[in-house]
């Protein structure tokens, strides 16, 4: 079952992933190390084993990273990740997996689809308007043999709704703006040329 039934949301919908995976190419890009070229509501929030044991030091979370690589930057890093996560939930709301799978680890990818599947077999559609974001901050980093893990917690306004196959509501009212408090985690190869972070846990609250 299609996810959604409106052709020009879906048409709406492909322009603004199109734009945001464009911006996210280049989010590892302009984190190039010196001297290399410089040619990179219904939303499910279970907690992975594991996933938000991040460590922080004595001084701010990012230094951590910094101290490895001096051209890491956060404001970049920050500006990638909100656009990462606008990115995600609209992917998971129209049960687009192919974009997922460029985003997401393989463990919060099951996840994902796990939740996607559900929908269809009970033939439901999640409508999900993103509203705006609110706050992004880093509170958690690790930083390991050149793997760096950082957790962001994000607050934004989404309106969201799922239907049954009729179009009933199900859950969710399309005239309430809900505010979605989630912390992810991203995890990226910081000695790599091309930095690619991916999802890799999700938390909520």
């Amino acid at each position: 079952m299609n996810e959604t039934t409106d052709p020009n949301s879906q048409i709406l919908l492909m322009a603004i992933i199109a734009f945001y995976w464009a911006f996210l190419s280049s989010w590892g890009k302009r984190q190039s190390r010196p001297g290399e070229d410089k040619a990179k509501p219904d939303v499910p929030t279970e907690r992975l084993a594991g996933s938000n044991e991040i460590m922080s030091s004595g001084d701010t979370p990012l230094e951590v990273i910094r101290k490895s690589d001096p051209s890491f930057d956060p404001a970049t890093f920050l500006a990638g990740a909100k656009a990462a996560y606008e990115i995600v939930l609209l992917a998971y709301a129209s049960a687009d997996i192919q974009t997922l799978k460029r985003l997401v680890g393989p463990e919060v990818l099951d996840i994902f689809e796990r939740a996607i599947a559900g929908r269809r077999a009970r033939e439901e559609m999640l409508q999900l308007t993103f509203i705006g974001m609110r706050e992004a901050a880093v509170v958690g980093v690790l930083e390991e043999d050149g793997i760096a893990e950082i957790a962001v917690r994000f607050v934004s306004d989404v309106v969201t709704v799922t239907r049954s196959a009729n179009n009933e509501i199900v859950s969710g009212d399309p005239q309430q703006i809900i505010e979605v408090i989630d912390t992810w985690t991203f995890a990226g190869d910081i000695q790599s040329r091309k930095r690619n972070w991916m999802l890799i846990a999700t938390d909520g609250g």
